[in-house]
């Protein structure tokens, strides 16, 4: 979900082009899962608060179907179900006031819906497609000690598409991440060696990226980089590579704002 102030917005979606006015009121927007990519493009300057939901979070909020969201973007606070989002999202002038702020508000609509964890099975794909996404899914199935036929209904219901997809789409995302030099060097080697040749690296940034890994590479992407670091930073996590207080190794540690 992504909280906007400022200038308009215009995105590609599955229903179409579509442009959202927040001006300085607001607007919050729902995104469903990404098959493709969506194109957004920002007419000026803006402010947005960027609220990252686990797979399986949004399930007991009254939402559409998970699959019906896919590549679209619904314009309401998925909590109120409103499209002018609560006035301690607003921005202000002291960054740590704005997310102090912001987290208290995140932390009462999340108590206030009482939602149920997620399915440990949901919770045990997350980390295999974020840790090992060459892995095999019928070794995985019973490991969990499930059917392949469970994982499929499963990850269907809880993720919108069929882990088979949901394994290829990380592999993607990780190589997209290398591409855009937001991924660990000393990984970059194992992200690579799960593509057959360089053709076959091409065909899936063209179908997942509409582009080519060379443009991908050289081109100004800010939107999809600030999303990728933010799912690196998730997988590292999820294989124990990093806490949520360490540096990012892809950045440059003389460049980080001071946190003192």
């Amino acid at each position: 979900m992504r909280i906007i102030y400022g200038a308009n917005w215009t995105a590609q979606t599955a229903d179409g082009e579509q442009e959202f006015a927040p001006g300085e009121e607001g607007l919050a927007l729902y995104f469903g899962p990404c098959t493709r990519l969506m194109r957004l493009k920002v007419h000026g300057s803006f402010r947005v608060v960027s609220i990252n939901f686990t797979p399986g979070a949004t399930l007991e909020l009254g939402l559409p179907e998970v699959e019906a969201t896919n590549d679209r973007i619904l314009p309401f606070d998925c909590f109120t179900k409103k499209p002018v989002p609560a006035e301690a999202f607003a921005p202000q002038d002291d960054i740590t006031a704005w997310l102090e702020a912001v987290e208290q508000q995140l932390l009462r609509e999340v108590k206030n819906a009482d939602l149920s964890p997620p399915d440990e099975l949901l919770c045990e794909f997350e980390r295999l497609y974020l840790t090992d996404p060459g892995a095999s899914l019928d070794q995985f199935a019973k490991a969990q000690d499930t059917t392949r036929r469970t994982l499929e209904r499963i990850i269907g219901r809880d993720l919108g598409v069929s882990p088979r997809f949901a394994m290829r789409r990380a592999r993607a995302l990780d190589m997209a991440a290398a591409l855009l030099g937001v991924a660990s060097e000393d990984e970059e080697p194992e992200i690579r060696l799960r593509y057959f040749d360089q053709s076959h690296v091409t065909r899936e940034m063209r179908q997942l990226f509409d582009t080519t890994p060379g443009r991908l590479k050289t081109g100004e992407h800010p939107l999809l980089r600030i999303t990728m670091e933010i799912r690196q930073s998730r997988r590292l996590e999820a294989i124990e590579h990093l806490s949520g207080d360490d540096p990012r190794p892809w950045r440059d540690p003389d460049a980080e704002p001071d946190q003192a």
